[in-house]
């Protein structure tokens, strides 16, 4: 597990050290006088950020299994923050922090990719024209081939992280064994001199450093893929010595050789110019290739969260494991992402150029964690008021002047992932705010399943012949009751037998498209079938109504002949002006209409199948 987390997790901040020394460096404007204290703000940057504040602190913090910002929310929720007065503020500052990680996964793809084939200029001056083509392959592959799973993808990248960690600790102690008073670096003072010589350039230079752990965020939202156990492992043993040796290194080369610190390839210079700097540049590719997965499992997975905490649309989701449910794959989620970066490769050309976007994105969403997690700390953990305040004031401590140094490269191109956080943000809570009006409206004729059987006898429902089942994908009969009720309004008959069929995923037997069914008969022939199915499997629709019918003795008659599959797809098609928008109800109506119950309508006989659309007015 170690290792497939390698292959995974831990491929953004492990390349960071292809561009964020460099980068630091660039900044400073002082050369190789700035060696020791851009490592040292580098190294203590690593340690304070990765290790105290996501590996010893946030990691802690998970729901089911799942890391990232909804994970927290989700934690949240549970305590019932969300039913409290200006609660709304804390829900959309964490909205908008998960949105900003879908920028940085746009990002980082394209600028890990772009850094590593531009060493091929390092062996060859000529080749730099095969550069901008390389990477946009390399990417298009790499998207392609989301759909093998997290898991496979890491048996393959976990072997070649682990021989680029190693490569980057060797690397990294030769150079210091040639210059060894480069260990000065551990010494907070140089970094903090740098900064206060610096004056308003210490701005440019922590906006450069933050490059260096810009994979923090992806680590804690890439948790349901393996655990916390291999993930604190691999970093504790592996990943952050190869990274504190490595950036020493690159320091060491700048004091031997000054003039490599204006050198837009340093990183290669850790290795001896010929086939080990040709070599070099081909594992330097496969691991940014490799850093792209973490972001892109990380948006996978928040992707998913939000869909569960009902902020997107049902997108399909293909799990790819067996044995850990945090395995997913999106399509939808994985083209969107692929045509985002291929269009920021194309456009920015350069990872210089796309240096100057990376990092905002990424230590806001860092920002807004320290906060939920202080909220979590508080509310659902019991912990006393000042102790999570002081908590609180310690992580903004380190978040805030991270994200305010990024914004001084706002006007650089770090508008971009802003941009792409807004738009995510906007889908996120126009979904939201049109199903809580929706279920406002469900609410008004909101009765128990068991009244509903009384009402259809009492008040005898016109039936015709054959069965009629409402599907529901989660476990709420109210929402089937209301349905229920609007489409006999509507048409008047309802069938012989009417079923509510509520589909419920379980983490148990990943595979069994049929687990458990409960069965609850009511008046007025009204069934309540309840079916547990596996993660991995999308569930059998007909398969569940023959057991059930066979479970109930025969009493539930199930004819598939004569049997129609009912479900609804509400739109919002007007409201007051101050509930939603009307930019926002077309919004919110284009995602309902594009929703489907599944990618094979859950085996229903498309003849059987009648998907309606309930249009809201209120």
């Amino acid at each position: 597990m170690v290792l497939l987390a390698l292959g995974i997790v831990f491929g953004d901040i492990g390349t960071s050290p292809l561009y964020a020394f460099e980068t630091a460096i660039g900044e400073t404007g002082r050369g190789a006088a700035a060696a020791l204290g851009v490592a040292s703000l580098v190294i203590w940057t690593l340690f304070f950020v990765v290790t105290i504040k996501y590996v010893m602190l946030v990691m802690r913090a998970d729901y089911q299994g799942e890391g990232g910002i909804f994970a927290l929310m989700s934690l949240l929720r549970e305590n019932g923050v969300f039913k409290r007065k200006r609660s709304g503020i804390l829900a959309g500052l964490m909205v908008f922090g998960a949105a900003l990680l879908f920028g940085d996964g746009a990002i980082t793809p394209a600028v890990s990719v772009l850094s590593a084939v531009e060493g091929l200029a390092a062996i060859h001056p000529e080749w730099e024209h095969l550069c901008l083509p390389a990477a946009a392959g390399i990417l298009t592959v790499l998207f392609l081939a989301q759909r093998c799973g997290t898991g496979r993808l890491g048996s393959i990248f976990g072997p070649v992280m682990l021989l680029w960690f190693f490569s980057l600790a060797a690397m990294g102690a030769v150079q210091i064994f040639k210059a060894p008073q480069v260990l000065a670096s551990f010494n907070p003072a140089h970094g903090i001199g740098l900064l206060l010589q610096g004056g308003w350039l210490a701005w440019a230079i922590v906006g450069a450093v933050v490059l260096a752990v810009t994979g923090a965020e992806a680590l804690y939202a890439d948790l349901g893929h393996f655990g916390r156990p291999p993930i604190l492992s691999a970093w504790r043993w592996i990943v952050f010595p190869a990274l504190v040796l490595n950036y020493l290194g690159q320091a060491a080369i700048i004091l031997r050789h000054p003039e490599t610190a204006t050198n837009s390839n340093l990183f290669f210079l850790l290795a001896p110019d010929g086939w080990m700097r040709a070599a070099l540049v081909v594992l330097a590719t496969l691991a940014t290739v490799i850093a792209s997965q973490a972001l892109i499992s990380g948006v996978f997975s928040l992707s998913s969260q939000a869909m569960d905490l009902g902020y997107l649309p049902r997108f399909f989701v293909q799990h790819t494991s067996t044995t850990t449910r945090g395995q997913i794959y999106i399509p939808l989620v994985n083209t969107l992402l692929g045509i985002a970066c291929l269009m920021l490769v194309l456009n920015f050309r350069t990872s210089a150029a796309l240096a100057n976007a990376y990092g905002i994105a990424v230590t806001g969403a860092m920002a807004v964690t320290s906060v939920a997690f202080a909220a979590v700390v508080f509310y659902s953990w019991k912990r006393p008021l000042w102790q999570s305040a002081i908590l609180l004031l310690g992580l903004l401590c380190l978040d805030l002047p991270l994200f305010g140094a990024c914004l001084t490269k706002l006007f650089d191109g770090g508008f971009v992932p802003i941009l792409i956080a807004a738009a995510v943000g906007i889908v996120m809570l126009t979904w939201r705010k049109g199903r809580v009006l929706i279920r406002r409206v469900m609410r008004l004729d909101a009765i128990p399943v068991a009244d509903l059987g009384a009402k259809i006898e009492d008040e005898n429902f016109r039936r015709s012949e054959g069965c009629e089942i409402s599907i529901v994908r989660r476990p709420n009969p109210e929402h089937a009751v209301a349905r229920i009720l609007e489409q006999y309004r509507r048409v008047k008959v309802l069938g012989q037998e009417v079923v509510i069929l509520l589909l419920e995923p379980s983490w148990r037997n990943p595979l069994e498209k049929v687990q458990e069914i409960t069965i609850q008969e009511f008046r007025g022939g009204l069934w309540q079938v309840q079916a547990v199915h596996g993660y991995m499997v999308e569930p059998d629709v007909p398969l569940i109504m023959q057991r059930a019918s066979a479970q109930s003795g025969g009493r539930l008659a199930f004819n598939p002949a004569d049997t129609f599959y009912v479900v609804s797809r509400e739109i919002v098609l007007s409201c007051p002006e101050k509930e939603m928008r009307s930019w926002q109800r077309h919004l919110f109506a284009f995602m309902s209409r594009n929703v489907v119950p599944g990618p094979n309508y859950l085996s229903i006989p498309a003849d059987r199948l009648i998907v309606y659309n309930w249009l809201l007015r209120f």
